[in-house]
């Protein structure tokens, strides 16, 4: 049976606007990114079978036009399909994206993929994992159309991952930092993956 995977990337959040944030779940859409959600939802004619978004706020706040549409898809929140945590929260606590940028220059320099920045802080090798359970999951579920609210870097993990899916850790990080960490993801980009 044919399957169709279609990642979304959230709507503008507070970061992506260059914005102080406290908490990686704590960045919650802006004004422009609610219209996007909406102008999203509005474009898409065809109901899925099953919307599903991450943990963080945002996601859900993305994909709520879209169930709100099609009030009778089944909608979820799955853990382990959140943004790539590399940074300490800790230490990113109220911070700008420019202010944090030596920290991702010092990180991506190490090119580990099991190093860990601190508490709360997940390696490269941890989000590679949760990218592949993500991929195992979908292939198990019954739908035949999935629409999944995530996030720019994890879905440039599970584009990696299926361009090179015997590669290891180290290779998949050189290929994921080429590729620019997912920052040519924009918001509300779609990512279709069709499974036999």
């Amino acid at each position: 049976m044919k399957k169709e995977i279609i990642l979304v990337r959230h709507a503008e959040s507070i970061g992506n606007a260059g914005k102080r944030t406290t908490t990686p779940a704590g960045n919650n859409l802006t004004d422009i990114g609610r219209r996007q959600a909406k102008e999203l939802a509005d474009g898409i004619t065809k109901a899925p079978d099953l919307i599903v978004w991450s943990t963080y706020p945002r996601t859900r706040e993305t994909a709520e036009p879209l169930s709100l549409k099609f009030p009778d898809t089944p909608a979820e929140e799955w853990p382990d399909i959140q943004e790539f945590t590399y940074l300490s929260p800790r230490k990113c606590f109220n911070t700008t994206p420019e202010e944090r940028k030596p920290w991702v220059m010092s990180y991506w320099e190490k090119m580990n993929p099991e190093y860990r920045d601190g508490d709360g802080a997940e390696s490269f090798s941890d989000m590679i994992e949760r990218a592949r359970k993500l991929i195992t999951k979908v292939k198990e579920r019954p739908e035949s159309i999935i629409m999944i609210f995530t996030h720019g870097q994890f879905m440039e993990a599970i584009r990696i991952l299926l361009a090179y899916p015997k590669n290891d850790c180290i290779s998949l990080m050189k290929h994921f930092n080429e590729n620019q960490r997912g920052k040519t993801i924009k918001n509300c980009e779609i990512l279709k993956i069709i499974q036999r």
